[in-house]
């Protein structure tokens, strides 16, 4: 797993649907530079747009000349054909691409960020398998455990210039019985239990 700095990378997206939003405000997040080229544009994007300067719409069909100055591409049409032609296009150029209607052929995949400070991004990737997993790990980490590592991170922070109290820290925190596996919360189980319950149950219907 790498983490890349996209803030200076300049960006192809073909489409202009819910896959394309999603990526988009992923990629602006970041602060990188985006064209993105769609027979059909949606309003939420066009919207987006308008409010970033580093956000190029061409509502037009898919050219190759499109992928000229580009570093990376996303093809997310509604076309499994075109898309697979963007990939091999992109890869003749040498350039990273991910295609949103068959993860084996991409390059890279997007992941669920949750952001505890402005120090550390936690990343959760499931190669595009599940983003929607990825989604329900980083929310519960987000209600549920980002306080107590925000005091963790502040405590060894403040202690790693200091090779000692480090140790001393290490050594504390495995005998404290934080990183075993311990009692698992009930509450989840449950919800996993009714999850089951539902999935089998519309299964049959």
């Amino acid at each position: 797993m790498v983490n890349i700095n996209i803030s200076s990378k300049r960006w192809l997206i073909v489409g202009g649907g819910e896959v394309a939003t999603r990526r988009l405000k992923k990629i602006i997040e970041s602060e990188g530079s985006v064209k993105l080229v769609g027979k059909s544009i949606s309003k939420q994007i066009k919207n987006i747009s308008k409010k970033n300067k580093n956000i190029k719409l061409l509502e037009r069909s898919y050219r190759v000349s499109d992928l000229n100055s580009t570093d990376f591409v996303i093809a997310c049409t509604n076309n499994k054909d075109l898309n697979d032609k963007i990939i091999k296009a992109s890869r003749k150029k040498n350039i990273l691409a991910s295609n949103a209607s068959n993860q084996k052929l991409s390059d890279f995949s997007f992941t669920s960020t949750f952001k505890l400070n402005k120090d550390i991004s936690i990343n959760f990737d499931t190669a595009g398998n599940s983003p929607l997993f990825s989604k329900v790990i980083r929310i519960l980490f987000q209600e549920n455990l980002k306080q107590d590592l925000l005091k963790i991170y502040k405590l060894l922070k403040s202690s790693r210039r200091d090779k000692d109290e480090l140790k001393r820290l290490e050594k504390l925190i495995l005998k404290s019985g934080l990183l075993k596996s311990g009692t698992y919360n009930n509450n989840v189980t449950k919800i996993i239990k009714e999850l089951k319950k539902g999935i089998k149950a519309n299964g049959s219907s």
